[in-house]
Formats: C-alpha cells, sequence, structure tokens
C-alpha cells in the first residue's frame, strides 16, 4: 500500500511538471488502437482518452492480459508520442511487468 501511494505520489509530481503537453480536455486525445494493446480489442480506428484525475495521464480501454482484477494494484505509465491531439498505440510486453492498468503520457512528436 505505501508503494503504490508513493507512486502516485511521484506520479503526480511528475505531471504537475510537465502538464502543459496534455490537451484540455478529453474530447481532445484519442489512443490508436493496437493488437494486445491500447484500445478496446474488438474495434477499429482510434480510442477516446480519459484524464486521470490532474495527474497528468490518460487512461483508455486496453488489452489486460492474465487474471484481471477491478484494481489498479500494479499501475504503470507509458510514454507515447502525439500530434495533433491522437496518440500513437502501444502493445504490452514483458519488460514493461505487471500492469492491469496502464496510464500513458502524452509526449510531443
Amino acid at each position: 500500500m505505501t508503494r503504490l501511494l508513493s507512486m502516485l505520489l511521484l506520479l503526480a509530481a511528475s505531471a504537475a511538471s510537465q502538464a502543459a503537453t496534455a490537451p484540455a480536455n478529453a474530447a481532445d486525445l484519442m489512443i490508436e488502437r493496437v493488437p494486445f494493446g491500447s484500445g478496446m480489442q474488438n474495434a477499429a480506428g482510434p480510442e477516446n482518452a480519459q484524464p486521470v484525475a490532474d495527474f497528468g495521464v490518460w487512461h483508455a480501454p486496453q488489452y489486460m492480459p492474465g487474471y484481471p482484477t477491478a484494481a489498479t494494484i500494479w499501475p504503470r505509465v507509458v510514454l507515447v508520442q502525439c500530434k495533433g491531439g491522437t496518440c500513437d498505440g502501444y502493445a504490452i510486453t514483458p519488460n514493461m511487468g505487471f500492469g492491469e492498468y496502464l496510464f500513458f503520457k502524452p509526449v510531443d512528436k
């Protein structure tokens, strides 16, 4: 629990220092769907992303390997390249470690 709280505090601190890279509202940001990665797996085209509080990170539906739970037990942040309100997608790889819920942080191309 302490580790999760410290990770979220670190996330909030880094998000506050780089909040200028994120669009003003959720309607402005989309992420590409990637098999076994970002976006709903049974659809095509970009996925709408939602901001996670004011942490400067975003979330969209994604592929969840293994046996997912309803809790963000091992939250991770993935940096994704964005241009014009659309971000590149990502595929979940073993080097990401456990990550039932991956959040992403937009980075300008």
